[in-house]
């Protein structure tokens, strides 16, 4: 049959069902490279030497997420080709979990307290400051990022079941989740060369290559010069010509029902330039807590990918789309050597270590 002889509606709808898949919302992919510092690179046995005055070294982590607009077939494979500088694989597979289709979550309890959010660099709190905000009121107020901080804050160690799934097709596939073989990756791990991420219901493959620009960062290493909660906290951190802005906060907890936020500054995104040093948590904020936990993020470079490749102002179908985004993290406590000696000083029997960071953290 020629096509001709076909009524337009007809020859629409074919044309359409040939084409679906390049019309399609694309396949996408994200990959982040992360330098841990400070308690995240630690873990607990971080904590126990900050204990004893000394920090964590640094580590490298890596988050691998494919994303697929459909449910995915039950026969699916992906993976993702690494270059030899990583040091691991060469072929790590790429995993998803059913979904859950339910709405999920519901109270946590947590609809009782309120936050008190301070924000800027300086050993003085400015005026005007705290914003007060009732657990009750604040939700759809504050960014998802400040409510995850006041949750943080009141609820840490707490723990809860997550959502279930009820036998949805994963949309999704990660890295590391899922693979039992993985460790760690290595200390000198570089992710300069050619990548290729293959999966069954993708052609043509995900493949972009790194320069050295995109390679890991150098570690933050956060520092405080003073770890009294009653007096000002000058915070500083290594200089990176990659880091084109940080994010610094702090939580702490003021009983069970008050959370005491600080941001290095409101409404900007990084809150801070590449090209600052330091900054200082203002005096008293944290006067009445036990312990405030300090984190900085720091936002390197980010390189984006696609097929067919895009020119500028050009709006071609994609097939696949990618992102690299190239992070640091650090953390560390404030008030961690008066919590320890207070519960040394406080406990009735010899609970070694493990008691300690018990009566610290209530866990």
């Amino acid at each position: 049959m020629r096509l001709s002889s076909l009524s337009p509606a007809v020859l629409v709808l074919s044309l359409g069902a040939v084409h679906l898949s390049a019309v399609a919302a694309p396949v996408s992919y994200e990959m982040n490279l992360r330098t841990l510092s400070g308690l995240g690179a630690g873990g607990m046995g971080g904590v126990m030497g900050m204990m004893f005055g000394s920090k964590p070294g640094a580590s490298r982590s890596m988050d691998l997420r494919l994303t697929n607009p459909a449910d995915l077939p039950p026969d699916y494979s992906a993976s993702h080709q690494v270059p030899e500088t990583m040091g691991i694989g060469p072929l790590l597979p790429l995993k998803g979990e059913r979904r859950s289709g339910g709405q999920g979550g519901g109270s946590d309890g947590e609809a009782d307290g309120r936050v008190l959010i301070y924000w800027g660099c300086g050993p003085a709190v400015a005026k005007g400051q705290p914003e007060i905000l009732d657990f009750r009121t604040m939700a759809g107020k504050v960014s998802p990022e400040v409510m995850a901080m006041a949750r943080q804050g009141r609820s840490m160690g707490k723990g809860g079941p997550g959502a279930g799934a009820d036998g949805l097709p994963p949309r999704s596939l990660h890295w590391p989740a899922g693979d039992r073989d993985f460790k760690g990756l290595p200390d000198g791990a570089s992710a300069v060369g050619e990548h290729v991420v293959k999966a069954s219901f993708l052609t043509p493959d995900i493949r972009f290559t790194l320069g050295a620009a995109m390679d890991f960062l150098e570690p933050i290493n956060l520092k405080a010069g003073n770890t009294n909660l009653r007096g000002a906290v000058p915070l500083s951190w290594d200089a990176s010509s990659r880091v084109r802005g940080y994010d610094l906060n702090a939580v702490a907890a003021n009983g069970d029902k008050e959370v005491v936020l600080w941001l290095a500054a409101r409404n900007k995104s990084p809150m801070l330039p590449g090209s600052q040093r330091e900054c200082t948590v203002p005096e008293g904020i944290f006067a009445k807590a036990e312990m405030a936990m300090v984190s900085a993020v720091a936002h390197g470079p980010s390189q984006g990918f696609a097929y067919p490749p895009q020119k500028p102002a050009e709006k071609k179908p994609l097939v696949w789309s990618a992102v690299v985004r190239v992070t640091g993290y650090d953390s560390l406590a404030l008030g961690l050597e008066q919590a320890a000696g207070d519960a040394a000083v406080e406990s009735a029997a010899p609970a070694g270590v493990g008691g300690l960071l018990k009566g610290i953290f209530g866990r």
